[in-house]
């Protein structure tokens, strides 16, 4: 069993080369009932439909590329909508860096025989992260239908001949 990720990703191996399937998807793509997007290249940016969008809904990024036998890998990574992974990010980058002034503080506090009261944020930041964490898992949960919605759709807009 793998562990929980914030960014679920997986790939699929496919026998025509990485055009083609690209091609393929962006024919399919407009008549495509669960979900819309873009594709540019070998990349594309797939959603469901903005009737379905929730805060925790799902985009699927895919990147199609070649593969050592001559066919495609296509890779998927889903994660929020980009200003929910904004905010998740900044979030997470601003709470290390107040464990960073934290912990240094409280070693300056330490340092001088002071009592180290600073140090408070280290575990405070490790709960902090913590609950960071388990609302990203939560919001997984939530759009976790969406996310197999999102997949299926994926694999119909290229063809199912793909292999895990």
């Amino acid at each position: 069993m793998t562990a929980p990720r914030v960014r679920p990703r997986f790939e699929l191996e496919l026998a025509d080369d990485p055009d083609r399937v690209m091609e393929k998807l962006r024919e399919k793509l407009p008549e495509c009932p669960n979900c819309t997007g873009v594709s540019v290249g070998r990349h594309a940016e797939l959603f469901v439909p903005e009737s379905e969008q929730r805060v925790w809904s799902p985009w699927l990024s895919v990147t199609a590329e070649p593969s050592s036998d001559g066919g495609a890998r296509v890779r998927g990574r889903f994660a929020p909508h980009p200003h929910i992974w904004t905010l998740y990010m900044f979030l997470s980058f601003g709470l290390g860096f107040s464990l960073l002034v934290g912990v240094t503080w409280g070693y300056a506090q330490w340092a001088m025989d002071q009592t180290p009261w600073a140090l408070l944020s280290l575990p405070l930041g490790m709960v902090l992260g913590g609950c960071l964490y388990l609302v990203s898992l939560t919001g997984q949960r939530l759009g976790h239908d969406q996310i197999e919605h999102l997949e299926d759709a994926l694999v119909e807009l290229i063809g199912s001949e793909g292999s895990r």
